[in-house]
């Protein structure tokens, strides 16, 4: 785990799912029961990004028993593990842009292709291949600069 990781892990979610269960937040071997049945490790050192996703799944899910999505995705962590890959594509597509200067609508202009050949409405819907391709895509591309005024020909420069 990351030190922010394990800061969320300790600080935040740990505490809110031994609240809700009732249960003490220094008792060690709860945690480790927990760790093991989210991960198959009773230990949170060298887990994966997956095992720490279905971890925190599981947390957020005992600390919030009454939401069935929590639910939903503690009970089917391969789903779990797709739609969370499927919403760290997204974020890097959006950062990429971003940081190369591109708007919503140059992303939808973009994906347009991709969109009708997969059907569906919207980049984000794309299969989760595609996204990553796409997202190499956006990555790679670099805003072009404006470029520069120059003064008609045969007129002196004015600066």
């Amino acid at each position: 785990m990351s030190p922010s990781q394990r800061s969320t892990y300790f600080a935040t979610l740990w505490p809110a799912a031994c609240k809700a269960q009732g249960w003490n937040p220094k008792d060690a071997e709860r945690r480790r029961d927990v760790t093991h049945a989210a991960t198959g490790k009773a230990s949170t050192s060298g887990l994966t990004e997956d095992q720490i996703t279905l971890l925190f799944i599981k947390l957020k899910w005992l600390a919030d028993p009454t939401n069935f999505d929590l639910a939903m995705a503690d009970a089917d962590p391969q789903a779990a593990l797709k739609a969370n890959k499927r919403v760290q594509v997204i974020y890097r597509i959006e950062q990429a842009a971003r940081a190369g200067g591109f708007n919503e609508e140059y992303l939808i202009k973009a994906a347009e292709h991709k969109c009708a050949a997969h059907r569906v409405k919207a980049w984000r819907e794309l299969p989760i291949k595609e996204l990553v391709n796409f997202s190499r895509t956006i990555h790679a591309r670099k805003r072009q600069p404006a470029p520069a005024l120059q003064p008609p020909a045969g007129e002196p420069d004015p600066f």
